[in-house]
Parts: structure tokens; sequence; C-alpha cells
């Protein structure tokens, strides 16, 4: 029998202290990856004006890879799945929230990074590419982590599109705009992908403990 508050649990609560329940069970050290990642660039001065070919690069690829396997990780981290069967907040709806937390640092990590060259016109472009490769990166880790149920697989699948990035798009699209559209488009898809996969509480506690 549920008791009355504040001996009791109460349903439909929607403040705070959801999000802050859902920071800890994705886990509060993923969470601060991405800003950390962002923080060790600016320290080093790799993400700093004037840090050359290599700093720049190293500045527009390495955040997007931690988050997505970051993501990876968020998203097979739930032990308890079965129990989310009598819950009435579906596992697609805790998901997406601990993926949410996990996009939001990592925004404030790609914004940081793109404070470094302000007022400089490279700034926008930094946040844009640094941004949109992160946004690809985390929907190739949410749709590869559900449809494997693997931290190992999906991380290796976040590998491989990385490297894609690297050796076929960066090549093919020297246009920001066109490169903003092709990160953005495939995360979306990708995403909606992985919450189709997660719309009947798909189990994915083998895949867990791999």
């Amino acid at each position: 029998m549920n008791r009355g508050a504040p001996f009791g649990y109460t349903q439909g609560v929607d403040d705070v202290r959801v999000w802050r329940y859902e920071a800890r069970r994705a886990g509060r050290h993923l969470l601060a990856a991405p800003p950390l990642v962002a923080a060790a660039l600016l320290c080093t001065g790799m993400a700093l004006p004037g840090a050359g070919f290599t700093g720049g690069w190293l500045t527009r690829v390495v955040l997007p890879l931690v988050a997505g396997l970051t993501t990876a990780a968020v998203a097979v981290g739930e032990p308890a799945f079965e129990l989310h069967s009598s819950l009435p907040t579906s596992l697609r709806t805790t998901l997406a929230r601990r993926v949410a937390l996990l996009g939001a640092c990592t925004m404030i990590g790609a914004v940081a990074l793109a404070l470094a060259l302000v007022p400089a016109a490279a700034a926008v472009e930094r946040l844009a590419t640094v941004g949109g490769l992160a946004a690809l990166m985390m929907g190739v880790g949410v749709w590869a982590a559900v449809a494997l149920g693997s931290v190992a697989g999906a991380s290796t699948v976040v590998l491989a599109a990385w490297f894609a990035d690297l050796f076929v798009l960066d090549r093919m699209l020297p246009s920001t705009a066109a490169r903003l559209v092709s990160y953005l488009l495939p995360a979306a898809v990708l995403a909606a992908r992985a919450a189709y996969l997660l719309g009947g509480d798909r189990d994915l506690s083998e895949g867990a403990r791999r």
C-alpha cells in the first residue's frame, strides 16, 4: 500500500528531484566527462587561438568522441531493466532523460570551447562543428547500445562512425553548413530508431553485463 507523503512514494513527481535521481543513475562521472575534456583542452592551450592545426583538429573531434562513448555507457548502464516493466515511467522515457542530461553536459563543453575563440567568427563555426558531430556520435551511441545491448559493441560502432567522419565526411564536405546537416539528420534518425526499439522496453540486461 502506498502511504501518503512524506512517508510514502508519490507518483508524477516532475521537478528537480527527478533529474537529480536520473543524474545519479546515469553516473555523475559519465556526465562530467564532456565538460572535463573541454576543460583539459582549454587548460593545455589546444582550444585557444594560435594552437595551430593540431589544436584545432583535436578540439573538433575529441569532445564528440567522448560524448558518443559515454552515451553508449549511459544507455546500457541501467541494471534493473526488468523493473521498468512494472513502473509507470517507461524505459524509453528514463533513458531519454539520461541522454538529455548528457547532451546538456556536452553542450556546456562545446560552448566553453567556442567561447575560447570569441570574438572571432570562428567561434560560431567551432560551436556548430563540435556540437553537430557530438550530436551524431550520441545518436550513434544510443542506437548502437539499444540495438546491440552491449557497451563494447556500441563503443566499437561509435569509433567506426568517428573514423568515418574523419576520413570520409570531413574530406567530402568542407562546408560547415553541409557538414552540420550531415551530422544532425542522421543523429535524429538514429535517435528515433532507438526510441522505436525501446517502445516495448527492450530487455538489455544481458547486454549490460557484457
